[in-house]
């Protein structure tokens, strides 16, 4: 079961992502994100519920230390990073964000080994080099490209740093998620993560984005439609899958199958984007996703 629901995670991801990148011509990555984080809350408070578990209150694993851990990851992680990316997204295109994606797994380990102590090994360090290099040659003789070379780099590097916070605040609440076993706790600790997620692009909405223009988004059906159905498939499904594929089977397993996203993206990209899968762009996503397994079998 724990094989199935990781891919099913990729998968929904995946899916989100193309839906985010037609949307992202429109529609701001600050208020798309405060859509979809407050969409995935709700779900997620409603699924708790359905379970028997209160959602607001808190479980008597976690102290107020935990709470303050979790809300920083939600601010960072899911308020500013998830902004960042969609930027990202937004800028090069699925295909190259596909790729981009794949430096989750060397900032997981890296963070890992700075914050929790975990060995870094030189075959996860030749993981890393391998990723780096698979994104530089995907990147230097693109075709059939619609920005210049500065805009593309650009939103690589924003993609990066965007994952890069993801991936902090990650293994930031790792020691919160190993206080308990109990799987709708750790789905109570997505959905606590998901609030200030919410909040602060709310915020920034409000600050940065006229209200008419809000309305006009929120009240527009064909908009309202496809950001239900990216938020239902990004901030629930594929929260509550990656959970559920991390609590039955191996850490490690469920990541390469994680890692799977890249090729669902890549495939759909091209069925409903019309994004070129180029040879140079399938032997960067395969040399990248060899350097992935390399960290992840260093991990085990």
């Amino acid at each position: 079961m724990g094989e199935i629901f990781s891919l099913l995670s990729a998968f929904f991801w995946a899916c989100a992502i193309i839906i985010f990148k037609k949307l992202g011509d429109n529609i701001s990555p600050i208020l798309l994100n405060a859509f979809k984080n407050t969409v995935g809350s709700i779900l997620i408070i409603t699924t708790l519920f359905f379970l028997g578990i209160n959602p607001f209150s808190v479980p008597h694993a976690f102290n107020t230390a935990d709470l303050n851990i979790l809300i920083v990851s939600g601010i960072i992680g899911l308020g500013i990073a998830d902004i960042l990316f969609l930027k990202s997204l937004n800028i090069v295109g699925a295909g190259i964000s596909a790729l981009v994606d794949i430096m989750y797994s060397p900032f997981v380990v890296l963070f890992a080994f700075i914050l929790l102590g975990e060995k870094l090994l030189i075959i996860q360090l030749a993981g890393g080099i391998l990723i780096v290099s698979s994104i530089i040659f995907a990147s230097y003789k693109l075709k059939n490209i619609s920005i210049d070379r500065t805009e593309l780099i650009k939103g690589i590097f924003i993609g990066i740093f965007a994952l890069s916070l993801m991936a902090f605040c990650i293994v930031m609440i790792k020691p919160i998620l190993n206080k308990t076993e109990n799987l709708a706790y750790h789905l109570w600790v997505a959905g606590f993560r998901l609030i200030p997620g919410a909040i602060i692009p709310i915020i920034l909405s409000i600050i940065y984005i006229p209200k008419n223009k809000i309305i006009n988004i929120i009240t527009n059906s064909s908009y309202i439609k496809p950001m239900l159905l990216s938020s239902f498939f990004a901030t629930y499904l594929g929260i509550s899958f990656w959970i559920i594929g991390m609590a039955n089977t191996k850490a490690s397993i469920a990541a390469i199958l994680n890692q799977t996203a890249s090729f669902f993206i890549l495939i759909l990209a091209r069925i409903f984007l019309n994004e070129f899968i180029t040879p140079r762009k399938s032997i960067a996503i395969i040399i990248a996703s060899f350097g992935a397994l390399l960290i992840l079998i260093g991990g085990k």
